[in-house]
């Protein structure tokens, strides 16, 4: 077993001052528990490192070479001491994040920049994937946790979370008159060119469950993969799309208004996703508490 870091910051410390006395002051000891430390390594290594007279210590040959190393080790463990209170405050880190498409487009930006005004020193490594991929990417260890619309599908060693919900709704252009619908019914938009996502989605299979339940089923005249897609082509008069109200960023689309479908009304969540038996750093437990301050002021 090598020397200790109390030992080498002994050592050090009567190198430079040249004084036991001195040496115990710097590090609020006795000058005996300096000279023991420094006999510990001596008698470790069976190396005499000072020559001790009456009046001053003088470092040896073997003391001198071994001193660029001692402080070297030393530097290093100051420099990790201080990585690690950074990343207990926040002031560096990594978070690796994995969001679904719909989210990282209509709600992540906001959280992002609430984020990085407080943290401008963490670096974030975003996964933008499919929602049916989030699972998957998380339990891999790919990302340490990951937001979206996910189901709770059961399984024990996945933590799900609901953070914010919101019903389907109509997404149309804003004519002075769309917009200012409080709410629709399927009934009344079943008429409409409607976008939907495609058959095999979780969206569109919980709007055809809940549909098939009177009778009723959606006849859209087009079906897309992508939320953007629907919102793009809405944004050009192609129809009128349904998704969750949630997922309209009215940045990116301000000609679009988002009116809430009932009768049935279906609602969407957005949840935090996490390995049940992992804990979370420091870093992405604050990315986390803006992300549910964020979403909470954007439901209300």
């Amino acid at each position: 077993m090598g020397p200790t870091l109390r030992q080498l910051e002994a050592l050090v410390l009567v190198y430079r001052l040249g004084s036991i006395t001195k040496a115990a002051a710097e590090l609020r000891v006795t000058q005996s528990a300096i000279s023991l430390l420094i006999r510990q390594i001596e008698d470790h290594f069976q190396l005499r490192l000072f020559d001790r007279t009456t009046r001053a210590l003088h470092p040896t040959a073997a003391c001198r070479e071994a001193i660029t190393a001692a402080e070297r080790i030393i530097a290093g463990a100051q420099g990790l001491s201080q990585r690690m209170r950074d990343l207990a405050e926040i002031k560096s880190g990594r978070i690796s994040i994995a969001v679904s498409a719909g989210v990282a487009s209509a709600l992540l930006p906001r959280v992002f920049a609430a984020f990085r005004s407080r943290h401008p020193d963490v670096s974030i490594d975003l996964r933008d994937v499919a929602p049916d991929e989030l699972i998957a990417v998380v339990m891999a260890g790919d990302a340490e946790f990951g937001l979206g619309s996910v189901e709770d599908e059961g399984i024990a060693e996945v933590r799900i979370e609901p953070l914010m919900q919101s019903p389907l709704s109509a997404i149309g252009i804003k004519d002075g008159r769309f917009e200012k619908s409080r709410r629709l019914t399927w009934d009344g938009i079943m008429s409409s060119d409607l976008i939907t996502m495609r058959r095999g989605t979780r969206i569109r299979r919980q709007i055809d469950e809940a549909l098939a339940q009177s009778g009723r089923a959606l006849k859209p005249v087009l079906e897309v993969s992508l939320i953007t897609t629907a919102l793009s082509l809405t944004a050009e008069g192609a129809g009128v799309s349904i998704l969750p109200g949630h997922m309209l960023p009215q940045g990116q689309f301000p000609t679009l208004a988002a009116v809430p479908l009932s009768q049935p009304t279906i609602h969407r969540h957005v949840s935090l996703l996490s390995r049940a038996d992992f804990g979370l750093s420091p870093a992405a437990q604050r990315f986390i508490e803006v992300t549910k301050r964020v979403l909470s002021a954007k439901g209300a």
